[in-house]
C-alpha cells in the first residue's frame, strides 16, 4: 500500500505544457575508462516529449558545456550543431563521478512579459553526470545557482544551492520520463527529495529571480532571471 501511496502523490499532477528549456542527455551515464561519452544538448519541452530541430537550435551555440573530473580538474567540450540537437564527447581517464556542466550567460536582455518577467536578463545553467566504475551521482555547488541531486534505492535526494548557500523555501519542478511533472520545495538546508516511479531520464527545475535592476551589451533590464536545470538516470 505504500508504494501505491508513493505512486499516486507523483502521478497526481497532470501533464502540462511547460515552457521551452534546455537539457542534457548522455548516452553512456555508466561509462569506462578511455570508452567516449556522448554529451548530448536538447532544446525544447521535455514534459512534451518536444526536441526543436534545425534553426531554432542556433542560439545555443553561445552555452559553454564543460566536464569537471573527479580531481576537480575542468575540461571545455567542442560541441557541434545537427539537425536535432548540439553534441560532443569525453573520454574520462579515471574512475569516479563526472559532472558535466553548462553556462550562457552573455544572451541579450529579453522583454518577457508575456511570461510575466517583464524585462529580464537570462542566464542558463545545465547539470548532468556519468559514473566511470562505481555507480555514484553526489556532487558539489558549482554554479552559481545550482541543483544536484544524490540517487538512492527508494528516493532521490535534491539540493538547491545560490552562490554557495542553500536556497530555502524554493520550488524544484521534477519532470519524468513520460511528462508528468511534480513541484517540490526545498527546507531550510536547501534540501527536497522525490520517489521516482519509473525508470529512465529526469528533469529538474530550479528559477531564481534577482530584482536588481541594470545594463547589458547597452539594454536596460528590470531582473535577472537565473534558471538551472538537471538531468539525472533512475536505471
Amino acid at each position: 500500500m505504500k508504494k501505491i501511496g508513493q505512486l499516486v502523490m507523483l502521478l497526481v499532477c497532470p501533464l502540462l505544457t511547460q515552457a521551452h528549456g534546455y537539457w542534457f542527455e548522455i548516452e553512456q551515464p555508466k561509462a569506462a575508462i578511455g570508452e567516449p561519452v556522448q554529451i548530448d544538448l536538447y532544446y525544447g519541452e521535455y514534459a512534451s516529449q518536444i526536441r526543436e530541430v534545425g534553426d531554432r537550435l542556433d542560439k545555443m551555440k553561445d552555452i559553454k558545456v564543460t566536464v569537471v573530473t573527479p580531481n576537480g580538474e575542468v575540461e571545455e567540450i567542442v560541441m557541434s550543431q545537427t539537425k536535432t540537437k548540439w553534441t560532443g564527447t569525453y573520454i574520462p581517464k579515471s574512475e569516479g563521478y563526472f559532472q558535466v556542466l553548462g553556462l550562457n550567460d552573455t544572451r541579450e536582455v529579453q522583454d518577457w512579459h508575456k511570461h510575466k518577467l517583464g524585462i529580464t536578463r537570462p542566464i542558463q545553467y545545465l547539470r548532468t553526470g556519468f559514473s566511470v566504475g562505481e555507480d555514484q551521482t553526489a556532487s558539489d555547488q558549482l554554479l552559481f545557482l545550482d541543483t544536484f541531486c544524490k540517487v538512492n534505492a527508494n528516493n532521490v535526494e535534491l539540493y538547491a544551492m545560490k552562490d554557495g548557500k542553500p536556497l530555502n523555501k524554493t520550488k524544484i519542478r521534477v519532470v519524468n520520463p513520460e511528462g508528468w511533472m511534480q513541484d517540490k520545495f526545498s527546507n531550510q538546508i536547501g534540501f527536497a527529495s522525490v520517489v521516482p516511479n519509473k525508470k529512465g531520464l529526469y528533469l529538474a527545475e530550479v528559477e531564481w529571480i534577482e530584482e536588481v535592476p541594470g545594463t547589458f551589451k547597452g539594454k536596460a533590464y528590470e531582473t535577472i532571471r537565473h534558471k538551472c536545470d538537471m538531468t539525472f538516470v533512475i536505471n
